[in-house]
């Protein structure tokens, strides 16, 4: 475990509450997917319970199709590195970013509801948003096995917590604490998010079809006209469903559905 005196975090509650198999902390990174992929890539983590990559400052974070995501000071970044026997199928990666970032829901909404204030919501394919403004997002990023190396699954996570939001983004991004009017503990938001995603990546280990409910439930666009941008084209559409293989359901007007396996809305932006 890597500690500075500054430590924003408290770093031992948090191997004593969550359900990690260690912490490695790091003050100012690059990435937090980016080391998880080289501490994978080196075979020194074996399977079980996943290795937590935390960073106080992320400063070349990334996204959904590799778009910048911002992690000041105050923010969450994080990722956590899943070593496994067998690599996982390319199917059973939206589902597994579908599944984190409903975890990461049910935690906000926990702080939110208690202060009042709205729940947060699931934005398909892997961001969540309070009152419409994304508050984080989630990248999954499977390894396949190497020489000397088993298979491997990094999901980086980032949210909004303390941190200030420019503003040429507010109008599109907000954060735990623009929405509850003060700050919140970070040690205690981030076990509170890790409690949740292990609940919910457990639910999509077994198959749980709770789990595919679940992110319905949480969805923000269900009946609502869409427009997204696929690898194949721009389509349009009223969402219908997330099927249980993570994809989006869009009703067209004359009443046909289009499955768009995966895109992105054409006003989703990485923050």
């Amino acid at each position: 475990m890597s500690t500075v005196c500054d430590c924003p975090f408290d770093l031992d509650a948090i191997q004593d509450q969550a359900w990690i198999q260690r912490v490695e902390f790091h003050d100012t990174i690059d990435s937090t997917n980016d080391m998880a992929i080289e501490i994978a890539t080196s075979g020194s983590h074996p399977p079980g319970p996943p290795l937590l990559v935390l960073a106080a400052e992320q400063t070349r974070g990334r996204g959904q199709r590799g778009r910048r995501w911002e992690s000041a000071r105050g923010s969450l970044a994080f990722s956590l590195l899943f070593t496994h026997g067998t690599p996982m199928p390319p199917r059973r990666i939206p589902p597994l970013a579908l599944a984190t970032a409903t975890g990461v829901a049910e935690a906000l909404s926990q702080r939110l509801v208690a202060n009042s204030v709205s729940e947060a919501r699931l934005k398909w394919p892997n961001d969540v948003t309070v009152n419409g403004k994304k508050i984080c997002g989630v990248l999954v990023e499977p390894l396949p096995p190497a020489e000397n190396t088993p298979a491997a699954v990094v999901i980086g996570v980032g949210v909004n917590i303390n941190n200030q939001i420019g503003a040429d983004l507010a109008n599109r991004a907000t954060s735990l604490a623009t929405e509850l009017g003060t700050n919140a503990p970070l040690s205690d938001c981030l076990v509170e998010i890790l409690e949740q995603v292990d609940l919910q990546v457990e639910a999509w280990s077994t198959g749980d079809p709770r789990l595919h409910e679940r992110w319905n439930r949480t969805c923000q666009d269900l009946g609502r006209q869409l427009s997204i941008e696929t690898p194949g084209g721009h389509v349009e559409g009223t969402c219908r469903e997330i099927t249980p293989d993570g994809h989006l359901v869009l009703e067209q007007p004359d009443g046909s559905l289009q499955t768009v396996v995966s895109g992105t809305t054409t006003d989703g932006q990485s923050i």
